[in-house]
C-alpha cells in the first residue's frame, strides 16, 4: 500500500508550513498511524486535521471562530475569507470551485458519521474500512488542504496576531527602522537590571518607553545565547529544593562538588553509522534545499551532514520531540557544528531551527533509543 505522503502530500506540507505547531504535528502523526494500521478512526483524524489547519489560519489573521461549535464546512468557509476566497453566491467565477470544496467538507463529515467507528459510537459488527475507502477519504481531504495552503502562500497575515518570524517581514522592518529614533539606557529594577528603550517617531515626535529584562531580550532575539547563559548558571539564585529522603554527610559532600551539566556540544565525525542513518539521503537533500552545499562543506576530513546527524543523535533523549529544553539544546549544538564548518552564525542559527523542526517530523520512532554516542570512522 502506498505511503501517506505519496497519496496525500498536503498533510506533510501543512506541518512544514507551520513547523513549530505541536498540535498540528500530533494530528499528522495520528493520521499517519491510522492509515498505516487498520484505518480505524482515519476519517475522524483526517477531519480533525483539516479543522486544525483552519483554526490555525483564523488565529494567524485574528479572526474569531464562526460559532461555539462550528462544523468542518463552517471552519473552512471562515478560514478562506481572510485568504481572499469568499463565496459571493455566484457573483465570481471561483464560486463554483469554492462550493465544490465546501461540499467535499460536508461529505467528510457525513462519511465520518456513517462509516468511522469512532464517531458517536458504532455497532460492534460494522465492517472495517477498505484500503480503497481510506484512499478516497485521504484524497478528498488532500484536495481541501491544497486549496487552503495555496491560498495562504504569499498572503500577508495580520501583524498583530501572526506567529511568523520577524525575518519574514523585511520590507516592513525597513520602513520602521527608517521612521524611528532610539535612545537606550540601563535602569536598576527591583529584581534585576532593565534595558530602557525610548522609541521616538522621527517625523511625528510620538514617543513610547519599553522596559525589558535581559532574559526577555535573549529569549526573543537570541535563543542560543539564552540557553547558553542558562546552562552556565543553572541554579544561581534559585531556592534549595527539599529532598524526599534524608541525605547523609558523604552524599551531601558529593552533591556539593557535583559537576554542573555541560553545555550542548557538537559532534564532528568522518562517517555516521548511528540510529538516524536511514534518514541520511533525505537529510542531505534537505540541507541542499536550505542552501548548504553538502559536498563542499568539510573540515579535517569530516563531513557536515554526518556530523549534524551525529550531533542530533547525541541530544535526543526520552520524549525529546515533546520537551523544549532538549530541542533547545539540540539547536545550540547543531548551530555550533555548522559554525565549525564555516557557516555564518546568523545563517547557522536559522538552519539549526529548520533542522530541529525537520527532525521532529522525520525522526519519529528513530530517536526513541537515542542517547548513545554516534559511531565514528
Amino acid at each position: 500500500m502506498p505511503d501517506l505522503d505519496s497519496i496525500a502530500p498536503q498533510f506533510r506540507l501543512a506541518t512544514a508550513h507551520w513547523p513549530e505547531a505541536p498540535t498540528l504535528l500530533n494530528h499528522y502523526r495520528a493520521v499517519s498511524e491510522c492509515y498505516a494500521a487498520t484505518g480505524h478512526g482515519l476519517i475522524a483524524t483526517v477531519k480533525s486535521f483539516i479543522e486544525c489547519v483552519c483554526l490555525t489560519i483564523l488565529a494567524e489573521f485574528g479572526r474569531p471562530m464562526p460559532s461555539s461549535d462550528p462544523s468542518t464546512t463552517e471552519l473552512l468557509v471562515e478560514a478562506l475569507k481572510p485568504l481572499g476566497l469568499e463565496n459571493t453566491r455566484g457573483a465570481s467565477r471561483i464560486d463554483k470551485l469554492l462550493s465544490a470544496h465546501n461540499r467535499m467538507a460536508d461529505a467528510l463529515s457525513e462519511m465520518r458519521n456513517a462509516n468511522d467507528p469512532v464517531a458517536h459510537g458504532k455497532d460492534g459488527f460494522l465492517d472495517a474500512l477498505t484500503a480503497n475507502e481510506c484512499r478516497a477519504f485521504l484524497i478528498t481531504a488532500d484536495t481541501i488542504l491544497a486549496l487552503l495552503l495555496s491560498a495562504h502562500e504569499g498572503k500577508e497575515p495580520n501583524l498583530q496576531y501572526t506567529r511568523e518570524p520577524y525575518d519574514r517581514f523585511g520590507h516592513l522592518n525597513e520602513r520602521i527602522d527608517r521612521a524611528v529614533t532610539l535612545e537606550a539606557m540601563v535602569e536598576d529594577g527591583e529584581e534585576c537590571q532593565l534595558l530602557l528603550l525610548k522609541v521616538r517617531g522621527a517625523d511625528t515626535g510620538d514617543e513610547i518607553e519599553i522596559r525589558v529584562p535581559p532574559s526577555k531580550i535573549l529569549y526573543a532575539l537570541d535563543r542560543t545565547a539564552y540557553v547558553g547563559f542558562l546552562v552556565l548558571s543553572p541554579t544561581q539564585g534559585a531556592p534549595p529544593q527539599p529532598s524526599a529522603e534524608p541525605v547523609g554527610p558523604a552524599e551531601a559532600g558529593e552533591a556539593m562538588h557535583a559537576p554542573e551539566p555541560a553545555p550542548p556540544t557538537p559532534e564532528v565525525v568522518r562517517a555516521y553509522q548511528g540510529l538516524l542513518l536511514p534518514l541520511k539521503g533525505s537529510f542531505d537533500q534537505h540541507l541542499e534545499s536550505l542552501g548548504l552545499p553538502v559536498a563542499h562543506l568539510a573540515r579535517d576530513g569530516a563531513n557536515v551532514s554526518d556530523s549534524l546527524l551525529a550531533t542530533a543523535e547525541q541530544h535526543m533523549g526520552l520524549d525529546w520531540t515533546e520537551r523544549e529544553p532538549l530541542q533547545a539544546g539540540m539547536k545550540v549544538a547543531l548551530r555550533r557544528t555548522l559554525i565549525r564548518f564555516g557557516v555564518a552564525p546568523r545563517f547557522a542559527d536559522e538552519t539549526a531551527s529548520h533542522l530541529v523542526s525537520w527532525l521532529k517530523i522525520q525522526a519519529v520512532g528513530l530517536g526513541e533509543a537515542a542517547g548513545g554516542v554516534a559511531s565514528k570512522a
